[in-house]
């Protein structure tokens, strides 16, 4: 038995217009790449446990928000200089695409993808950073 890779993803949401509450919502509504990371225990932001109490709508007793905010907002902010970046070292096409996407057969799999990339052969790929 083959696995059938006729299908596309869906457009789950356009996150263009969010607010960032509105967008951890419907993060919430599956599991994404950060939460995969943390699900395998190598994500330097996210426990398992948060994230278990996060998909729960859980506060958790001790905000451990605090400790890791300076690191994720770096990061944040180097995401478009690092598409920059990679874009002129490889004279590929890069850009972002505001909308996460649900696999169609695994509605709880989930992709707020960073950037797209356009190459040479017509075909994309994805720069997550």
């Amino acid at each position: 038995m083959g696995l059938d890779m006729n299908y596309k993803a869906e457009v789950f949401v356009d996150t263009e217009n969010l607010s960032r509450e509105d967008w951890l919502s419907f993060r919430r509504k599956g599991i994404g790449g950060s939460d995969a990371a943390a699900i395998m225990g190598m994500s330097p932001f996210s426990t398992k446990r948060d994230l278990y109490y996060d998909k729960l709508g859980i506060q958790p007793v001790v905000d451990e928000e605090e400790d890791n905010w300076v690191a994720k907002e770096v990061v944040h902010r180097l995401e478009d200089l690092v598409a920059e970046i990679f874009s002129r070292k490889t004279g590929l096409k890069v850009y972002p695409v505001r909308k996460m996407f649900r696999h169609p057969l695994h509605p709880f799999m989930l992709a707020d993808v960073d950037f797209f990339i356009d190459f040479p052969d017509g075909t994309k790929g994805i720069l997550w950073i």
